[in-house]
């Protein structure tokens, strides 16, 4: 399966010249009898109820996969007669369709988008109370083929546009499809005199959009496997069915309605499962889909190839009836290459869509390019030693077992590499982060390099503080450190970039993180930036995921954070930072303490955490340094009379009484008692005192708090 590549002239004909062979010369023909009947019909027969009612509700478009389809067509909800009955629709909507176009685009444009306002928002929702969006566009195109794809879908249109980096927004549907019109015109040349030409045109954008995101279906190859040498050494994908009608009915309702009368002993879900399978196969698999077909014989291995023509039903003495040309690519993959389990490739039914396991089905199909190596690039030993060091420079030690499961969750997956580090506030989280980025790419910076550290502030809705944004004002692209250092991970792939979300939970990651997050998932998948001219704003339309992106995010999990989402959480690899030893501080060996006060310290605090951790209210490493240096700083000033007991005092109340808060349950009341008793073994009596307020609180209320 082939890379696809619509940003360049010379892959977009290559995709053109691909994908024209799979436009159904049969459908083409009904398209155009349609085109030239509209064509032909005079502004009274336009405003004809029963002629307008068949043209709203056509399928010509969407048979032959010219048009991109809803699985059900139409949507049961949509009926045109509901609108096209209120008073004066018919001959307003005729007159408005009868008008010649300005020849100025931008004026054809602005024209175009009046009518498709016009009529969705003021004529139709009105009435039927929903926006049928697809419909509507798919009913302009038959008006004006020369302005118009077939590829209706408002969102689709959207990301072809941008897949051939164009300017595109939901907002300007019409435009959307003129700009890709004029982009086929550019690189193919205007197309010939004809409306079969121009239905040809109009198809494009539709297996140009199905080339980019093929649908993805299992078809087998009867029970254990007793026809999968004939269809692979035959190139068809097969089905039986054999006591099942042919799928003529226009929708898949009226077919099931259909196949369960025929048999009426049946039941309901026996009839539905046979008639889904049936015209899923005939009718919603195109020229261009993918079909794997799960092997059932010798290596059990998964064959998988391209959809390359029209379904086909013959009668046969060997009972193969129902049939589609498949040019057959590989058929040696094995089960657990695609990683989605073993089991969906043991799902009993013979035709089922594969779609929603696309993000993982499809990079085993796609070659990339040449992809940062992992671990054997970066063997464990080579990050240690410099991070130890470093880490001892600074006073700090991490458990070198944490730092093993941090290096081998990152370089689990060769593209995603994402953690999340969480628990305890000033535990050192940010610390470790930046010691094993700085080690991981030999940075002696922080900023301006291969290693970037972005606060996330509260307020962060959508991805603009990270990748920037098109000011409204300006026209320019406002630029972010975030992006500048993601551009420069793009363009050196050799080198690994380590980007450091800190309190990564400020916000919402799955707003201000959407793009990445689900860029990170795809095999060359795309991190969009914006929909305007790229040589304009000196700022691609969207950067390909580099492979060589180290995410490391922090969390702290309290009143002013978010929580996270499953959508980051099975991305990511979670460390969590909870257990502190007090007596393993690393600063105990170079403080100015005498050993006496050292002693008694350190006892305290070691003693502090076995009675606060147990309802999570303890500290981390960041306390113990600002209790050591606030008593260091009382020795070292002579100025100060503050005894030591009354400066501990002092500082256990400011440093570590605030954590206490809570509901009235057995373990916080636990974490009260144990915690008064070791306040009062050392005879800090304000902390005694605020305690025992607390514990009076909590009796009074069912809650306390430091903070009152």
């Amino acid at each position: 399966m082939t890379r696809v590549d619509l940003k360049t002239d010379d892959g977009l004909k290559a995709a053109c010249a691909e994908v024209r062979s799979r436009i159904d010369e049969e459908q083409v023909g009904a398209v155009v009898a349609l085109l030239q009947e509209i064509r032909d019909a005079s502004e009274a027969k336009r405003a004809d109820l029963d002629f307008q009612i068949r043209i709203w509700h056509d399928l010509s478009l969407w048979r032959g996969g010219l048009m991109m389809r809803r699985r059900t067509n139409p949507d049961p909800a949509y009926r045109a007669k509901t609108f096209l009955e209120q008073d004066g629709f018919l001959d307003w909507f005729a007159s408005q369709t009868a008008q010649q176009l300005p020849e100025d685009r931008e004026q054809r444009v602005e024209r175009l988008t009046e009518l498709f306002d016009e009529l969705l928002f003021k004529k139709i929702k009105p009435v039927i109370g929903w926006e049928p969006r697809v419909e509507t566009v798919r009913t302009l195109a038959l008006f004006f083929p020369e302005d118009f794809t077939a590829l209706a879908n408002p969102d689709k249109i959207e990301a072809l546009a941008h897949a051939m980096d164009l300017s595109a927004s939901e907002k300007q549907i019409v435009r959307a499809h003129q700009r890709v019109l004029e982009r086929l015109q550019e690189v193919l040349g205007p197309p010939a005199d004809g409306l079969d030409s121009r239905v040809e045109r109009m198809s494009l954008p539709s297996q140009l959009y199905r080339l980019l995101y093929p649908r993805l279906w299992v078809v087998r190859a009867g029970s254990k496997g007793l026809n999968e040498d004939h269809v692979l050494s035959h190139g068809v994908a097969m089905i039986g069915f054999d006591g099942e009608p042919e799928p003529n009915s226009d929708t898949y309702e009226d077919y099931r309605t259909i196949v369960r009368d025929r048999q009426p002993e049946r039941t309901n879900q026996s009839a539905d499962s046979a008639a889904r399978q049936v015209w899923d196969f005939a009718r919603e698999i195109q020229a261009g889909d993918i079909i794997f077909l799960p092997q059932m014989k010798g290596n059990r291995h998964i064959a998988w190839g391209t959809v390359e023509g029209r379904y086909e039903h013959r009668d046969a003495e060997d009972g193969i009836r129902r049939t589609r040309p498949v040019k057959w690519v590989r058929t040696d993959i094995p089960r657990t290459k695609f990683g989605v389990g073993t089991d969906i490739w043991e799902f009993r039914r013979t035709v089922f869509s594969l779609q929603k396991h696309a993000d993982r089905l499809l990079p085993v199909l796609r070659p990339s390019p040449e992809r940062l190596e992992t671990t054997t690039r970066f063997p464990f030993e080579a990050v240690w030693a410099p991070l130890s060091v470093s880490a001892a420079k600074e006073n700090l030690r991490f458990d070198r077992s944490l730092v093993e499961a941090l290096h081998l969750g990152l370089w689990a997956d060769e593209q995603r590499h994402f953690a999340v580090l969480s628990g305890l506030s000033g535990t050192g989280k940010t610390q470790i982060a930046l010691r094993y980025a700085m080690a991981l790419t030999g940075a002696e910076s922080d900023t301006g390099g291969p290693v970037e550290v972005i606060s996330v502030h509260p307020g962060w809705h959508d991805p603009g503080p990270l990748l920037g944004y098109v000011n409204p004002l300006t026209g320019n692209y406002t630029r972010t450190e975030f992006l500048n250092f993601l551009l420069d991970a793009v363009e050196n792939q050799e080198q690994p970039h380590v980007l450091i979300l800190d309190e990564m939970n400020l916000s919402h990651p799955e707003q201000y993180f959407a793009p990445i997050l689900s860029a990170m998932e795809i095999r060359d998948g795309e991190i969009p930036l914006h929909r305007e001219d790229a040589k304009k704003l000196g700022v691609p339309t969207g950067v390909a995921y580099p492979s060589n992106l180290v995410i490391i995010g922090t969390v702290n999990m309290d009143e002013t954070t978010m929580g996270i989402s499953d959508k980051v959480l099975d991305r990511a690899f979670t460390l969590e930072f909870w257990d502190i030893e007090p007596e393993e501080w690393p600063g105990w060996d170079g403080c100015s303490l005498g050993e006496t006060e050292k002693s008694k310290v350190r006892g305290l605090l070691v003693e502090l955490t076995k009675a606060l951790s147990p309802a999570r209210r303890h500290f981390g490493w960041r306390v113990i340094k600002e209790v050591v240096g606030f008593l260091e700083g009382r020795s070292r000033d002579s100025g100060i009379g503050l005894a030591a007991e009354d400066a501990l005092d002092q500082v256990i109340y400011a440093k570590v009484l605030p954590k206490l808060r809570g509901s009235d349950t057995r373990r916080f009341r636990d974490c009260l008692d144990t915690t008064l008793s070791v306040l009062e073994k050392h005879h800090l009596g304000r902390c005694v005192e605020k305690v025992k307020a607390l514990k009076e609180d909590l009796e009074a209320t069912g809650s306390c708090s430091f903070w009152r």
